[in-house]
């Protein structure tokens, strides 16, 4: 029973997932972190494994309390068990083993240790733009030698959170696979080594060999920023033949990059093939929610808390990267604590207005204001266009009169034909209920103020 369970364990996972509609989040979050342990066959349990470090203190409860019934009932259906389960931490369970392991692990001497502390799995902030890398980083780190994504190749800009993930695999490996030989390095460490062992090995015919042997001997190789390589030779070569002895030997190859391999213009094609042999993965700018979640999330990690119309308008207009992102909360945080006061809204407008890019200037238009309006808002251009009068949809609704009244020398009639075709007195009454509302109501007067500067940052 124990083995047939464990061997469709995976099976039994997402069936869980599509039969209840969990969410992609919550499925990486809660459900795919959990382990069969063992089949307690005289009290008819399974022994399903948690690892705190994985989901917090709390979530063993949420998942006794939200996810019990969904397993239990998904075991039964793929394999036909009706058992009890009991939910344990990790750490209780494999303590035995773990002993047992250190004694049979081979020695990481090849582990590099330049991994950032903060670049785990559980800092790393999932949205759209990199849900899909997100997943694939995780099934590596769970099953680095089993896995079919290899080489797993993640590219995109720079500062989106590429080096952050596959740091999050690299600690995760070294947790729950101590007996694996991990070697993480940047391009440029690559570099140097290559170079300075070529060089050596004109007096020491054994230093090449030893470079080789100890990139070739490695469980899981890792190189962020591969595309430094590419273009240098001698490098490159010796980087290939490395690639390919791991690879026949079934070893876990995780690359990132600025671009997709075909992309790469001085990259031979034989190369592109090998890092197409995988899976290349993107990671894209973060969306509006995810900025807004990454600054959240700082903010809750910070003694000092920047007020969240502050944190909406950084998210609104630091679009480029999360580096970026975190440059501009960084430096409001800094004039806090240089200030010891709270910062103001207007304040922080004023600090970062020079990080704000933009590509060119805006025309600005009552659609161009409709559509800021509608996507600070999380809102859609049908709900405002139609007869909903729901008190949220409304108020938005007005605003959106209000502001391209202010920003365009368009008529009440205009106006009204861009937002479902209103006549000129529904405009004309929504303009006239935002301004007065806005001599007392200091919250719209902070929000109208975010959104003028979203419509016109200049």
């Amino acid at each position: 029973m124990e083995n047939e369970i464990k061997n469709k364990w995976l099976n039994i996972l997402e069936y869980l997932k599509n039969e209840f509609n969990i969410t992609d989040v919550s499925y990486k979050t809660w459900i795919l972190p959990l382990k069969l342990h063992s089949i307690d066959e005289e009290n008819n349990t399974a022994i399903i494994a948690v690892n705190v470090k994985d989901v917090g203190q709390m979530g063993i409860s949420h998942i006794v309390n939200k996810y019990n019934l969904f397993l239990q009932i998904s075991i039964e259906e793929i394999t036909g068990y009706h058992l009890t389960l009991n939910f344990v931490n990790s750490s209780d369970l494999y303590s035995e083993d773990t002993e047992k392991e250190k004694k049979e692990t081979k020695p990481n001497k090849n582990i590099n240790i330049n991994l950032n502390e903060k670049y785990k799995f559980d800092t790393f902030i999932v949205g759209k733009n990199n849900s899909l890398a997100h997943a694939a980083a995780l099934s590596v780190a769970e099953s680095p030698l089993k896995s079919e994504y290899n080489p797993l190749y993640i590219y995109g800009g720079p500062g989106l959170g590429k080096t952050h993930l596959i740091h999050s695999i690299a600690h995760y490996i070294m947790e729950h696979s101590p007996n694996l030989q991990v070697l993480y390095i940047t391009s440029e460490d690559y570099i140097s080594e290559i170079v300075e062992a070529m060089r050596k090995s004109k007096q020491d015919r054994t230093a090449l060999n030893n470079i080789k042997k100890k990139y070739r001997e490695v469980d899981i190789l890792m190189i962020d920023d591969v595309q430094f390589i590419i273009g240098k030779e001698s490098t490159q070569e010796e980087f290939f033949h490395t690639f390919n002895a791991l690879y026949e030997q079934g070893k876990q190859i995780i690359l990132t990059s600025d671009k997709h391999p075909n992309q790469m213009e001085k990259l031979d094609e034989r190369y592109k093939s090998r890092f197409n042999w995988g899976l290349p993965i993107d990671i894209t700018s973060p969306d509006y929610e995810t900025r807004l979640a990454i600054l959240q999330d700082k903010n809750d990690n910070s003694e000092i808390k920047l007020d969240i119309d502050i944190l909406k308008y950084v998210a609104e207009n630091i679009k480029t990267n999360i580096r970026d992102l975190e440059g501009a909360y960084n430096k409001l945080i800094f004039r806090s604590k240089l200030q010891h006061c709270e910062i103001e809204l207007e304040t922080a407008i004023e600090d970062i207005k020079d990080l704000i890019l933009t590509d060119e200037k805006v025309k600005i238009t009552n659609d161009y204001i409709i559509n800021v309006i509608v996507e600070h808002y999380g809102v859609s251009l049908e709900e405002i266009n139609s007869k909903n009068r729901s008190q949220k949809i409304a108020m938005v609704r007005q605003i959106c009169m209000y502001l391209c009244r202010k920003f365009t020398n368009s008529s009440y009639d205009e106006i009204g034909s861009a937002l479902g075709n209103r006549d000129r007195t529904t405009v004309m009454h929504g303009y006239n209920k935002i301004e007065e509302d806005l001599k007392n109501d200091v919250s719209l007067q902070n929000e109208i103020e975010i959104l003028k500067r979203i419509i016109n940052p200049q």
